[in-house]
């Protein structure tokens, strides 16, 4: 290990303990926010129907994406990781596959994706990771989370270790370690899951990474935390807004003061 990656375990204790402190920015996308400071802790993810001109994504998306980042986890070991879960419920737009009555998939439904340093000693291998969503086939969306409705539309969304991840653009780029997919239904990145401890296993020395991972679907120049909580996409052209009640990673609540 070099010592600018020494792999540390996740740390939950407040900033001034050194740990993630409450720290959680906007690194919102074209007309799309991440509200925070309301008298309950809870945050809003909002996507707006606005078009934009192509530029505020690394890539040439003109859609708006919101995305609050979680600071704090820098270089912690990829296995470290064991649990992630949101609580949320719908202000305004599209609710997706889990709400009742049922509607159809949409991107604005709440997601997590982090970011992985799978070669942190060599040249680097930065990737994105994606769990917790409900908006791709049925077999990929259960193997990467879990979706509870608890009857009035309150919904907890998580995931934890013993399931799988997707890992943007593999394929076609080739997964880090080699490891085959756990779950596998076509060609696309999209269409392939991947057992999570499997990751680990083949990739020791992974760390989660606060990076520019040069991602299409990420915010222009923006160095982004490793963890981040995301409604829409690069294409979304919603009008959209998520109430988050509650963010735990390995189940300490994040939005907690």
């Amino acid at each position: 290990m070099t010592d600018q990656y020494q792999q540390t375990s996740i740390n939950l204790k407040g900033k001034e303990n050194g740990g993630i402190g409450g720290f959680y920015p906007d690194f919102s996308v074209n007309e799309a926010s991440a509200y925070a400071g309301y008298d309950d802790d809870s945050i809003v993810l909002r996507t707006s129907a606005r078009a934009n001109a192509a530029g505020g994504f690394t890539g040439g998306g003109t859609g708006n994406k919101s995305i609050r980042g979680f600071f704090g986890l820098n270089g912690a070991s990829l296995g470290s990781l064991q649990s992630i879960e949101y609580v949320w419920e719908n202000v305004v737009g599209p609710a997706g596959i889990n709400f009742l009555p049922p509607e159809p998939a949409t991107t604005v439904t709440p997601y997590v994706n982090f970011l992985v340093d799978f070669d942190p000693n060599g040249a680097g291998d930065i990737r994105v990771l994606v769990v917790s969503t409900d908006q791709l086939a049925a077999a990929i969306n259960n193997s990467v989370g879990t979706y509870v409705n608890n009857g009035s539309n309150v919904l907890t969304y998580s995931w934890d270790s013993s399931q799988n991840v997707l890992i943007v653009l593999a394929p076609p780029n080739p997964v880090p370690g080699g490891v085959a997919p756990d779950v596998s239904i076509g060609a696309s990145w999209l269409e392939n899951s991947y057992k999570f401890s499997d990751i680990v296993a083949a990739n020791p020395d992974a760390v989660l990474i606060d990076s520019y991972p040069a991602d299409g679907g990420l915010p222009a120049g923006a160095i982004v935390p490793s963890m981040m909580l995301i409604s829409g996409d690069s294409g979304t052209v919603i009008k959209s807004g998520k109430k988050i009640n509650s963010f735990s990673i390995n189940g300490t609540n994040l939005l907690e003061p």
